[in-house]
């Protein structure tokens, strides 16, 4: 017999499910993946690849893949679901959505997105096209409802741009990492990483700079692993929600003692001498007892910082607070006096040769239809480009589902989305989901969410079909197609193709055809998909434009700002009834603002929101992954372990005033002893080394128990995630059945 074998060119699932990803060489032998190996010529990864790479083969036959469509017929949430053919799930998904349309109206529709493919792709402008072409205006990515778009609100609405000015750590001498994982893992977006950097490609890019004398400091809770081994030049562990104290202090040293760029300053920023005077309250020594940071020590950053003329600043990927809006102002406010924006070394504005897009028929939705968007009166939707570009809001969407305000709606469908592993309430999410009449989930292995559906449907990985087109900065790249999907999974693009033509949407649709969608696609950037294809082991280098090249592009970035500058004293927000300065409260819950329940509730709790083996609440039932770390965790230092009994391993239960949770004890000294860290996203079982299932609701494995859902910034949004608690030995949660077909 023959063999076949071969090495194909794509791009990683790892980090990033539907866009630009680290370059991989597939080899196939008899049509099946044996295993995988960085592609040298791909610029983000170099050659190199994580755990999550490497672990491809793993993840493509994973035994708890969803290898065909299914039916519910137990009850919601009871997981129990038997076989249908394509055909009957397509059939039956575009009657029941046609129905609801026809007897309720298009916005009863919900479309649901979760992070695993991506932001503004292909994924996401499909799936907002389909919306739009069907007539509702809730689209609903709800990850960055409450993690990356509050912090751009008002990131954008202080220094300018239409992103994140991001640190450019190819040219930086000094490197703050302010409450990051530090690349630990999840996603990378056009956000907090932006075009330049992402998530995989920050700890090279980090280290290669420190190696030529960069120095690092890390202002965490923790001390993460990019600054172990005496890597970081110093520590300044904050605690957790005190971010904003500690900004305010800085620029309260540097404002005083004269260390700002005052040509900056006084050229392209507004309202200096109103944010000298309110900045005086917020000293070294007030922020010392609030963050248990030294005054010696924030006198050391603020003026290293000031001083050092090319430092940058990368602050968190998932600030949740409800006092989002002071954290955000003084971040970007440090930024600007310094003059550390946009230029080399500093934070920057990196921008791509060209934009790949889709129409998404935003035209097609009526000013009063998108009155009817799901918090769409919200200030944010306004200033953010309205309702129709934004979309519905995750917490309304919940609370209307809940509430029947301002209505419930009817059906949704779901796209690799996971929020009752991921979200704040997620109980309240799951009663939500019972509410709708009709839901799809479309994803690669059987979630918590999709225990609530009424069809579940397999989604093939990126390894079985063509498309993933993206770009970074110049760079164009496309994935291959290795294998034939496993089992009857089908590409999600395919999947919406499919229901538009059903739905009598062909036209608008490429009549289903896949490869002419890509094409459009690409079009903006003059490269069709077949030479894309030819050249995907290297990919395709457009030519770099001037306003990518520039750099101090004030006039451009601040163009949208009141007089066309940084706003230090915001008119925009003040305009809006936001307070123009940032100004200090805290979170609700800590020692300083919950003095009721700090003795009973003694240790402040936070998520540090990814980890380097899985991609938030997937990939944890891929053995060579779920090796690595086999239990959910709470990390604990030892000398709070030994005060509370407890030992490295143990079972132990974390309650909040609102829900409590178990997990395993992973004891770490590079933590303050005041805190508990948690990790999101637990559930999943692993067959292979005998790992059951656990539950994602009160009492099981989930630290978004634990918050209070309430607590939430009122102009954004954004939901915090800190919290008190106490914590005891506990016995092992229960385990759940997985999803059983019958």
């Amino acid at each position: 017999m023959k063999t076949e074998a071969k090495t194909i060119p794509t791009m990683c699932h790892g980090c990033f499910y539907g866009g630009y990803s680290c370059g991989i060489l597939a080899h196939v032998k008899n049509g099946r993946l044996i295993r995988v190996e960085g592609n040298p010529y791909h610029p983000l990864n170099k050659g190199r690849l994580c755990a999550k790479g490497l672990a491809a083969v793993k993840w493509v036959y994973n035994p708890h893949r969803l290898k065909h469509p299914l039916i519910r017929v137990g009850d919601k949430g009871e997981g129990k679901f038997k076989p249908i053919s394509w055909q009957e799930a397509l059939n039956t998904i575009a009657l029941r959505i046609s129905n609801i349309k026809e007897k309720y109206g298009p916005e009863f529709i919900l479309f649901v997105k979760g992070q695993a493919s991506g932001w503004s792709n292909l994924y996401h402008q499909l799936l907002l096209r389909f919306a739009h072409a069907l007539g509702s205006p809730n689209f609903c990515a709800w990850g960055p409802s409450v993690c990356f778009t509050p912090q751009l609100f008002y990131h954008m609405y202080t220094i300018g741009g239409n992103r994140y000015a991001t640190a450019d750590y190819e040219n930086a001498d000094l490197i703050i990492e302010w409450f990051t994982g530090g690349g630990t893992g999840g996603p990378a977006r056009g956000g907090a990483e932006s075009a330049n950097v992402n998530l995989r490609s920050i700890p090279i890019q980090i280290l290669e700079r420190l190696e030529r004398g960069a120095k690092l400091v890390v202002i965490n809770p923790q001390l993460i692993p990019l600054a172990a081994n005496g890597r970081a030049h110093k520590w300044l562990p904050v605690k957790p929600g005190t971010d904003a104290a500690l900004a305010l202090s800085m620029i309260n040293v540097i404002i005083n003692e004269g260390l700002y760029d005052t040509e900056f300053v006084s050229k392209w920023c507004f309202g200096f001498d109103r944010l000298k005077e309110h900045i005086q309250q917020y000293t070294p020594k007030w922020a010392e007892r609030v963050t248990g940071i030294p005054e010696k020590d924030i006198k050391w950053i603020a003026r290293e910082y000031a001083v050092t003329r090319r430092a940058c600043i990368r602050f968190t990927e998932a600030p949740q607070k409800k006092d989002i809006a002071t954290f955000s102002k003084a971040i970007a406010i440090l930024i600007a006096i310094t003059g550390h924006l946009d230029r080399p070394g500093g934070n920057v504005f990196f921008y791509q040769a060209a934009n790949l897009k889709l129409d998404t028929l935003n035209s097609r939705i009526s000013e009063d239809m998108a009155k009817r968007t799901i918090g769409g009166e919200r200030l944010l939707s306004k200033l953010m480009g309205g309702p129709v570009r934004v979309g519905a809001d995750f917490y309304s969407v919940i609370n209307a589902l809940n509430t029947g305000r301002p209505y419930r709606p009817k059906a949704a469908l779901i796209f690799c989305s996971n929020p009752i592993g991921t979200a704040r309430n997620p109980i309240g999410v799951a009663e939500a989901l019972k509410n709708l009449e009709f839901s799809v989930v479309v994803d690669v292995v059987p979630t918590p969410t999709s225990r609530y559906a009424d069809i579940v449907l397999p989604a093939a990985t990126k390894y079985e079909h063509e498309g993933d087109v993206a770009i970074r900065l110049n760079h164009l790249a496309t994935c291959n197609k290795v294998i034939e999907p496993i089992g009857e999974a089908r590409s999600e693009l395919q999947v919406l193709l499919d229901l538009a033509v059903r739905l009598g949407m062909g036209k608008d649709f490429w009549y289903g055809n896949y490869y002419t969608m890509l094409n459009e696609f690409l079009s903006p950037t003059g490269v069709s998909l077949e030479d894309l294809k030819a050249e995907s082991l290297r990919g395709i280098y457009l030519p770099e434009t001037d306003f990518m090249k520039r750099r101090e592009r004030y006039n451009e970035l601040f163009s949208r700002l009141p007089d066309k500058k940084a706003q230090l004293y915001n008119q925009m927000l003040e305009q809006n009834g936001i307070d123009p300065l940032p100004t200090y409260t805290g979170e609700p819950e800590d020692p300083l603002n919950a003095r009721n329940i700090r003795d009973q509730y003694p240790l402040l709790f936070t998520d540090e929101h990814s980890d380097y083996p899985n991609h938030h609440s997937w990939m944890r039932s891929v053995t060579w992954l779920r090796e690595l770390k086999k239990h959910p965790y709470i990390k604990i230092n030892p000398t709070t372990a030994h005060k509370y009994k407890i030992k490295d391993g143990d079972w132990v239960e974390v309650e909040s005033p609102h829900g409590k949770m178990k997990a395993v004890a992973l004891l770490f000294e590079g933590l303050r002893p005041d805190t508990i860290m948690g990790h999101h996203g637990w559930w999943e079982g692993c067959r292979e080394l005998d790992l059951p299932e656990l539950p994602a609701l009160d009492g099981g494995v989930n630290p978004n128990v634990l918050y209070e859902w309430e607590q939430r910034d009122p102009i954004t949004g954004d939901i915090t995630k800190n919290t008190m608690v106490r914590i005891k030995k506990a016995s092992a949660p229960e385990t759940v059945p997985s999803l059983q077909e019958v």
